[in-house]
């Protein structure tokens, strides 16, 4: 009988999802076959799902009905990074009843809580005796939008031009990294997520870099970046590979500010051997006009679009990707 420690796993990783539509159970439809290849499959939530609360002022604000946790469910996914810009857009109400939601379907969710304590904790599933563990932040933070000992919110990590360069709040840079050095221990594979960068640009920021490269120095073995809504370069840092923006996975929200970027989006493929990651792609995917994430074969023009892009922003941070089939393949020997 095989060992359990040594078979391969596979935890599939897309973007942002914000669904909201008739049939959300059905939005995933597309890229369920792939979805379900995988042992474990991350996203990140945008908003609420909740009928409570009144809209915050400023700004554009999110909310959906708590029939969208379909959507997740068909699409199974175990674990979503509520962390987002979005998440208090309603107020308390629907904060916390979205993580009550998530609770009584069993999706586990990370860097949002109750307390702080529940916002910095990771969630940690394991699958054929490999134990994977997440942990997610805000960087885009509204101004009390961080969770306390006594108050509900998100895991911080607050900017300002005001710090000096890299513009990061250096103790929230440092809870972080201690969050990523206590959990360490108790996973074989640790991902380290963040809302972050500039909304709808390719150029990445000073404080994603340096907070990318401290979830790494601190124990980290893959970091995602979620929130500019169009593909940002991938890097790969002392091994290890930093996905810096992935895209939309499912975007049910027109905006006169979108571009026809906000389609393209990928889904990284992060296949885990020996407890330790061995491997790691990405598809290219395309939103279409109905909203619904697709993958796309090699042969597609908007495939290839994906992956010149990917190829082009990820040389400038020294980073190669070979094509094999319908997939980028990340070098991280």
């Amino acid at each position: 009988m095989q060992d359990p420690a040594g078979e391969n796993i596979c935890v599939a990783i897309v973007g942002d999802m914000e669904v909201n539509r008739k049939g959300p159970e059905k939005v995933f439809d597309k890229v369920n076959p792939e979805l379900r290849k995988a042992d474990i499959r991350f996203g990140g939530l945008e908003a609420s799902l909740s009928e409570r609360g009144s809209p915050v002022g400023g700004k554009i604000v999110m909310r959906h009905d708590p029939k969208m946790v379909e959507a997740y469910l068909a699409g199974g996914f175990e674990v979503v990074a509520f962390a987002s810009n979005h998440c208090l857009d309603y107020g308390m109400e629907p904060f916390l009843d979205t993580l009550e939601l998530l609770d009584r379907h069993r999706i586990r969710y990370v860097g949002a809580g109750r307390n702080i304590e529940e916002a910095r904790k990771p969630a940690i599933i394991e699958k054929k005796g490999t134990r994977v563990g997440f942990l997610s932040y805000l960087q885009l933070l509204p101004l009390g939008w961080w969770a306390h000992q006594t108050k509900p919110g998100v895991a911080p990590i607050r900017e300002d031009a005001l710090y000096g360069p890299p513009y990061v709040n250096e103790e929230d840079l440092e809870a972080m990294m201690l969050d990523i050095k206590r959990t360490r221990p108790n996973v074989d594979v640790l991902i380290s997520s963040y809302h972050w960068g500039s909304s709808q640009s390719r150029t990445l920021t000073l404080s994603q870099k340096a907070v990318a490269h401290a979830a790494i120095d601190a124990g980290a073995d893959l970091v995602i970046g979620r929130h500019p809504h169009i593909l940002q370069g991938i890097e790969v840092y002392k091994g290890k590979a930093i996905f810096y923006a992935l895209g939309n996975f499912a975007l049910d929200h027109a905006h006169p500010m979108f571009l026809p970027t906000v389609k393209e989006s990928i889904l990284v493929k992060c296949h885990i051997q020996d407890k330790a990651i061995s491997r790691l792609s990405f598809c290219p995917v395309f939103l279409g006009e109905d909203g619904r994430p697709e993958i796309l074969t090699a042969q597609d023009g908007r495939a290839k679009t994906i992956f010149d892009t990917l190829q082009m922003l990820s040389q400038k941070l020294n980073t190669k990707i070979q094509f094999s089939g319908n997939e980028g393949v990340i070098g991280i020997a």
